[in-house]
């Protein structure tokens, strides 16, 4: 398995420049890859290619929330100079109704422009089995999967309030159609049972190579409703652990306490150890970003708690851990978090959002979906929920 990672320096959304460190980082991997021994790199020759951008929401290219339309076009360009039969891309975001066709993200018209089909995941379902899952054996994905021979990852470099740092291996997360995902935030409402579950998708859909948008990146309180930052860079590989290892590395994690690097690691499948990974291209002190703003790291275990009552531990959990809050000034009572919410642990009120913190799993979808930036993730011991 390659191990290489190349990170190249972009300054811009410009196809022609993305497309040229586009094209260098393939044959860095590549060649990295030949000289480890095994010629296992992905052949697009003749292949049916699945390009998938990460779509949160379609909000402009200048909210840095998505994959950004120049990316995708440059990709779709590589594609064709690589060969392949044809080229789809598509994505179903969570807070998109069925027909999805991202027309204010950019992606769609970048499609009907470069003459490829945009697939919306909503419109067809198929179930894949996933013998080796830990967590999942069985998924409801798009049915595009069985039109293609291979995935390309699209992902955006930025943070997430749930999982610390999003990347290539969490942006298959998308092929599970629209509101079918909110089970999962349901079933799996700890860090790690959660991505362990990603883990098995990436497992079963098997993506062959990534190219992460780290041009314009997401800092703060992403996925949604973080602030673009200017992070320059391109970032490719065929090992999409190693991708999202080296891109946390690049922001200030520590990369062994991102949960779906974790549970990555120790699979064995990847890579064995996070020190295993190399840069290509450039050094990291170079392309190191510095001052990004992080996701807090937390424990996920008190060792008070160990001497608590069950009924004590669940009240201190309740008040103590990071929950949605919303922002009554900013609040337009939309009703698009009462509609995602996977709990049904939020209601319309009069004046107001309601949130019932013994129903809510804090999977913060509401703060994902929220398109007023009117939801926060604090620890507030105000019981209704609302801050100036």
């Amino acid at each position: 398995m390659n191990k290489k990672v190349a990170v190249l320096r972009c300054e811009e959304y410009c196809c022609d420049t993305i497309l040229e460190k586009m094209r260098e980082a393939w044959s860095l991997t590549h060649e990295a890859q030949v000289a480890g021994g095994k010629d296992n790199f992905p052949d697009v020759r003749n292949k049916r290619v699945l390009l998938k951008p990460n779509v949160l929401q379609d909000a402009p290219p200048d909210k840095a929330i998505s994959t950004h339309p120049e990316f995708l076009r440059a990709a779709i360009r590589l594609m064709k100079e690589l060969g392949a039969a044809e080229i789809i891309a598509g994505d179903s975001p969570l807070f998109q109704k069925p027909g999805f066709s991202g027309r204010i993200c950019g992606l769609g018209d970048v499609c009907i422009e470069e003459g490829i089909e945009w697939y919306d995941f909503s419109s067809g379902t198929t179930i894949i089995n996933c013998p080796e899952g830990k967590m999942v054996n069985q998924f409801m994905v798009s049915d595009i999967v069985n039109r293609i021979d291979m995935i390309i990852s699209l992902p955006k470099l930025k943070t997430h309030q749930l999982m610390l740092f999003t990347g290539a291996i969490k942006n298959q997360f998308g092929l599970i159609p629209g509101m079918s995902k909110t089970p999962y935030h349901m079933l799996f409402p700890a860090q790690k049972n959660f991505a362990q579950m990603l883990v098995d998708l990436h497992i079963t859909l098997n993506p062959v190579y990534a190219f992460m948008d780290g041009i314009i990146s997401m800092e703060g309180p992403g996925p949604a409703n973080g602030i673009p930052i200017k992070s320059g860079l391109i970032l490719a590989s065929s090992n999409l652990l190693a991708l999202d290892i080296t891109a946390s590395r690049l922001i200030g994690y520590d990369p062994d306490r991102i949960p779906v690097n974790r549970i990555a690691l120790d699979s064995g499948r990847w890579l064995k150890s996070s020190s295993e990974t190399e840069i290509c291209g450039m050094k990291f002190d170079e392309a190191r970003i510095h001052q990004f703003n992080k996701i807090k790291l937390t424990g996920s275990r008190i060792q008070l708690l160990d001497f608590l009552t069950p009924k004590i531990i669940k009240s201190l959990q309740t008040r103590l851990s990071p929950k949605p809050v919303f922002r009554s000034g900013k609040c337009t009572q939309c009703g698009e978090c009462v509609r995602i919410c996977p709990a049904e642990a939020l209601e319309i009120a009069d004046t107001a959002i309601n949130i019932d913190y013994d129903k809510c799993i804090r999977c913060f979808c509401c703060h994902e979906a929220c398109p007023f930036d009117a939801i926060a993730i604090k620890r507030s011991w105000n019981k209704k929920g609302l801050i100036p």
